[in-house]
């Protein structure tokens, strides 16, 4: 199972459709996705309507395009014929892009902590059950049978609690399930247990704990970047060598971005990367976290840069490099580096689809300018 990826507050919005209609289900040969899936063409409202005149629910696929987890989905899950088939005879499927139209206000109704989050609505709009995660479609099909049923993996992980009280990975699982679920109240309780039952982070479990407190409770919840931060800070105080210490100088960049303290989001992102200088995931994430934050470019860019120089066969690096150069009005560059992530990994749909959107940014640029001339 793929982890899911947690939602940032402000993201770039994109104008390219990640998946289309007609034709035979599956990847096809210039990169673009055949869905299995009767994807709804309207509103959620509409959605919505439609499927009450059909005694129907309403499935949401809610994503976005850079999300790996989200593409893995349309690629190899909604593209077979068995999901497609489920979803056209219980379901109105819509597939919402979180960050474009009325993604962003049903993001926030339904309060989607990460990418991607599958809701399964009654026509009324309520939310019987909700899926987190990439899956297979084997998965997927299991559990919206659970969710038809009344049952959920909610319930699963509850029931698994109850059996074993002691059992603190499962108590963290359930926590972290409920923070994923928005039920702030039901989540906080058990992290708190976890928190208390493993002092040392002997188990690795109370670092977790608090790390999902701050970041989904506290910061996406509460909307509280100040008290996040804090508690990022204290994570990193009483458990400096965990592995979510280290994660955390990025979510409190995100918050002090959020707060317009730009100078101090670079440096907590910089003391990231100067905690491990040869490890190549940190500047990832630097790039990351400048790209989708629309944060100081010119610096994720520098981080990226480093980051190719130890590998120059990431794609991913190069792919953020084109972002990142997109972003500073380079979009030469931002062709050169889509078509080098592209020629590493020559059977990604996704680099395909990105160096055709560059290709074609690049080509309206030079349009624009020879029309200026």
């Amino acid at each position: 199972m793929d982890a899911a990826v947690a939602v940032p507050k402000d993201s770039p919005e994109q104008p390219v459709p990640t998946v289309r209609p007609g034709g035979r289900p599956g990847v096809q040969v210039d990169g673009e996705v055949v869905s299995a899936v009767e994807w709804f063409a309207g509103s959620l409202d509409e959605a919505l309507a439609a499927a009450k005149l059909g005694g129907k629910r309403v499935f949401v696929d809610v994503g976005a395009y850079w999300c790996p987890p989200c593409r893995k989905l349309d690629e190899e899950v909604f593209t077979r014929p068995e999901v497609g088939a489920a979803l056209a005879a219980g379901y109105v499927a819509l597939h919402i892009d979180a960050e474009k139209g009325e993604g962003p206000e049903v993001a926030a109704r339904y309060r989607v902590q990460a990418y991607p989050t599958l809701l399964v609505l009654e026509g009324e709009g309520l939310e019987r059950g909700r899926l987190v995660d990439g899956m297979e479609p084997a998965e997927l099909l299991k559990g919206l049978e659970e969710i038809a049923r009344g049952g959920s993996v909610l319930a699963g992980l509850e029931a698994a609690v109850k059996a074993a009280p002691d059992d603190l990975e499962a108590r963290y699982r359930l926590g972290n399930a409920y923070a994923l679920a928005a039920r702030r109240t039901d989540a906080e309780a058990e992290l708190a247990q976890v928190i208390a039952g493993d002092p040392d982070n002997a188990r690795g479990l109370a670092a977790r704990a608090m790390a999902d407190r701050a970041a989904f409770l506290v910061a996406k919840q509460d909307g509280d970047p100040e008290r996040a931060i804090a508690l990022f800070r204290e994570l990193q105080q009483k458990y400096p060598k965990a592995k979510e210490s280290l994660r955390a100088y990025r979510q409190i960049g995100r918050e002090l971005h959020k707060l317009g303290r730009d100078d101090e989001a670079i440096a907590s992102l910089e003391a990231m990367v100067a905690a491990e200088p040869g490890n190549i995931d940190l500047k990832s994430a630097y790039g990351w976290f400048s790209f989708r934050e629309r944060c100081r470019p010119a610096d994720g860019l520098r981080a990226v840069d480093a980051g190719v120089l130890q590998d120059p066969k990431s794609a991913d690096l190069h792919y953020l490099r084109a972002e990142l150069r997109h972003q500073l009005g380079d979009l030469a560059g931002a062709l050169a580096s889509i078509r080098e992530a592209a020629a590493l990994e020559p059977d990604s749909a996704f680099y395909k689809r990105q160096v055709r959107r560059f290709a074609g940014l690049a080509a309206a640029e030079s349009g624009g300018l020879a029309g200026g001339a």
